[in-house]
């Protein structure tokens, strides 16, 4: 292939890198025509920072011609917003024709599912570019209905049919949900299975008796547990090929920070990657040592889970006793790029195979008994058309983790190589007449001094408790009702008896949560009242956002970046 004709390669001839992309390059030419992924992303940029990686490694794809990215759509109240930073998101990667829709608010309890707006969407020249572009709204709904309409078409006389869909799913699952629901509904149509070549998604699901169903303690999955239901009925029923990436596959494949680190000098997008990521960081960092959301989210599970520590190691004892400053943690931090890992599962089996990131060599559970039906042992053994990639620890499903982490390192970093200058042209981030704050810092209307006081008095600490136990009756009471639709497709009377107990005793003790919550709040409102005899020095009422967590921003100003 010639010079004139294969993208750049933004490393230097004869390192490890290079290799990488030589490696790239063989798969784009031993593909035949239309084996190159066409690929549609439904994301939540900025809920995490993972999104964001996942869109830099797709974008690199992309200009390498390895995939055609085909539109995203950012769901997620507030989706619009997100559209907005998505949008110049890949005007930096010079994916500038790549179509952003906005789509929907993706979850089933908003104020559960609420956006963290402490450290995402956060980044003022990302939204004022967006903004000065007026680029005409378009919903998630006909994006989706235009990509899979162009599906198999041939657009110019003698060509060949637009490849089929692959369709990138790491966010909720209602965009797609309700895709599907209307789809089914359209008189004497089939379902256009034909249009797609395979559904992946971060997160995971399982096989409750002989239905395909999803697991409900992944993220994703509970933004929307009606929508997880219903796109894994129909994965199931229509036959659509889909495979699952777990988180357990992400933690196998965790960056390291000092690679995260070198990121940040690359342009604008690395710059908000050191902004964002430090950020939520230091909210990982400060709960489990001062206010777990669960019980079991203490700082066991922050040296284990987010520094990859042994609970046996010398190491973890000794910061399990006493832990350093926020800074003296950030190089031991270790990256976990959930939706990267199923990113890179949308570029084809070809692209894992060649670098080893599906390597049938890597050791996966043993088959499961033989009175199992045919379909379940084909599932477990992942030879079906559903996948699941980290179901356990122990069965990465064929996935080769270390490879899968270089994989995305190398690609990650050429991506934002690539598009460097180019950004920084785009967004005037060098010119000094636009020398203002990138960012626009939450705000909070108390004082830090008087949260560090009010925090340990018990009207607040009795409202967060009440918060917290109603947030998890909540899950439980899914949990029942999810427990009680399958005992009555497995017609089990006896399942659904006890089904029936469980759920009414949940929602019995949600009540009374829920009454604790309103009588908290209350007291609180009541305290305003009382004049130099208050107990509490700041103002607060339900929606204030340190009676959900704290003033994470204000924090991270003294404690990590000192000031006052």
């Amino acid at each position: 292939m010639s010079s004139t004709s294969a993208p750049q390669i933004p490393f230097a001839e004869g390192t490890e890198e290079y290799g990488y992309y030589e490696r790239l390059q063989h798969v784009v030419r031993s593909r035949l025509p239309g084996m190159k992924p066409r690929v549609l992303v439904i994301t939540d940029i900025e809920q995490d920072y993972d999104d964001l990686l996942a869109i830099i490694f797709l974008s690199e794809m992309h200009r390498m011609g390895a995939i055609e990215l085909a539109g995203c759509i950012a769901n997620h109240h507030p989706a619009d917003r997100r559209a907005k930073f998505l949008r110049t998101t890949l005007d930096c990667l010079n994916l500038q024709h790549v179509p952003v829709a906005i789509g929907t608010k993706g979850a089933s309890d908003i104020v559960a599912h609420a956006p963290d707006l402490y450290y995402g969407l956060k980044n003022r020249r990302f939204h004022d570019y967006a903004e000065r572009k007026h680029t005409p709204p378009l919903s998630g709904e006909e994006l989706i209905d235009f990509l899979v309409d162009q599906s198999g078409k041939v657009q110019t006389p003698g060509g060949t049919p637009t490849q089929k869909l692959t369709v990138l799913l790491i966010s909720s699952l209602q965009d797609i949900s309700e895709a599907f629901e209307r789809w089914k509904s359209v008189p004497g149509a089939p379902f256009p299975t034909n249009k797609f070549d395979k559904f992946i998604s971060q997160g995971g699901y399982k096989l409750e008796g002989n239905n395909l169903w999803p697991e409900m303690g992944m993220t994703n999955n509970k933004f929307h547990r009606q929508a997880a239901k219903n796109y894994t009925r129909t994965l199931q029923g229509c036959k659509l090929k889909s495979d699952a990436w777990s988180r357990e596959a992400a933690k196998a494949a965790r960056l390291d920070g000092s690679f995260f680190q070198e990121l940040f000098q690359l342009g604008p997008i690395g710059a908000h990657l050191e902004w964002m990521w430090l950020r939520q960081e230091f909210k990982f960092y400060y709960d489990p040592l001062n206010d777990p959301y669960m019980p079991q989210l203490d700082v066991g599970w922050y040296l284990n889970t987010r520094l990859n520590l042994s609970r046996k190691s010398d190491l973890f004892q000794q910061l399990a006793k006493s832990m350093p400053p926020f800074q003296e943690v950030v190089p031991l931090i270790k990256v976990i790029a959930y939706d990267c890992c199923a990113a890179v599962g949308a570029v084809g089996e070809d692209f894992m195979k060649v670098f080893h990131v599906l390597d049938p060599s890597v050791k996966q559970q043993a088959p499961l008994d033989k009175t199992l039906s045919e379909h379940e042992r084909l599932f477990n053994d992942n030879k079906t058309i559903h996948r699941v990639f980290g179901r356990t620890q122990g069965d990465m499903g064929g996935i080769n983790a270390d490879q899968l982490a270089s994989v995305m390192e190398v690609f990650i970093l050429g991506g934002l190589l690539a598009t460097k200058d180019h950004a920084e042209k785009l967004l005037q981030t060098k010119s000094p007449s636009t020398a203002i704050p990138d960012h626009e810092p939450m705000q909070y209307k108390n004082t830090l001094e008087n949260w560090e006081h009010d925090r340990q008095q018990p009207l607040i600490t009795e409202v967060k408790r009440c918060r917290k136990e109603l947030q998890g009756l909540k899950d439980k009471q899914a949990d029942a009702q999810d427990s009680l639709e399958l005992a009555r497709t497995a017609k089990s009377h006896d399942r659904v008896r006890q089904a029936e107990d469980t759920l009414n005793e949940v929602v019995g003790k949600q009540t009374k949560a829920e009454i604790a919550l309103n009588v908290a709040i209350g007291r609180i409102e009541e305290d305003k009242t009382r004049g130099a005899e208050r107990k509490l020095r700041g103002e607060y009422d339900s929606s204030t956002p340190e009676l959900s967590g704290a003033p994470y921003e204000l924090l991270y100003q003294r404690d990590v970046l000192g000031r006052t």
